[in-house]
């Protein structure tokens, strides 16, 4: 009858007359039903952020899978990327297709950004430096072997405030080397340089040995000589 509901497809409509002598006849005519609805997709993950996991320069990122459905059958939903993969520094984009049996499709994304938040590292970092004064000196050079820095994620430059072979005064100094990652991430490192004075003091100008007279009437004799 008109006003019936039809499936998706096609479907035959026959009338049939007969009149009151017996005679038929019929005819037909066909409604089709397309599915024209896009299928949905419910429970979407929400974008993440997430840190690089340790020592790596990417993220394993998981999340509870969303849910494909349609008005009409059942659905086929896929992914570029699968729940528990491993992401690189950056942002990437996960996108979910769902596809009905006619052909509908509907595509939603999530962002995940992994950022690197692991400091680089330095090793290799000389122990304290104890020195005595070079010769003369009230100063000595001091020489090491230069440490080396390394990060999860990228190149790292190494800096510090003295250079092996810098002159360090008497006392103690603090040598500090600060490792920098490409993504603003810095350690820094320290050890200490002494200077000892351990040089005995000089004297210089002494007299050479001196020979006087008595004073006249005197059993003793008064000596001078130029201070050393």
């Amino acid at each position: 009858d008109s006003g019936d509901r039809f499936p998706v497809g096609m479907s035959t409509v026959t009338y049939t007359a007969t009149d009151s002598y017996g005679n038929v006849s019929m005819s037909s005519f066909t409604v089709t039903v397309n599915d024209v609805e896009a299928p949905a997709i419910s429970g979407m993950p929400a974008n993440m952020t997430l840190d690089t996991d340790a020592g790596s320069c990417s993220a394993l990122a998981t999340w509870l899978e969303p849910q494909g459905s349609d008005n009409c059958g059942t659905v086929d939903l896929s992914s570029d990327y699968s729940n528990g993969d491993s992401f690189p520094l950056g942002t990437t984009s996960v996108t979910y297709t769902v596809l009905d049996s006619s052909g509908n499709s509907t595509m939603l994304s999530f962002s995940i950004t992994v950022e690197d938040a692991e400091d680089p590292m330095i090793s290799g970092m000389p122990a304290d430096l104890t020195l005595d004064n070079d010769s003369g000196m009230c100063s000595a050079a001091a020489i090491w072997s230069e440490p080396m820095a390394s990060d999860n994620c990228g190149a790292t430059t190494l800096s510090s405030d003295h250079a092996s072979g810098d002159v360090f005064a008497l006392g103690m100094t603090t040598v500090t080397y600060t490792a920098s990652d490409s993504n603003g991430n810095s350690s820094m490192s320290s050890f200490m340089v002494t200077v000892l004075d351990t040089e005995a003091p000089m004297i210089a100008g002494l007299p050479a040995g001196l020979v006087f007279d008595n004073d006249l009437g005197s059993c003793s004799a008064t000596v001078g000589w130029v201070e050393p």
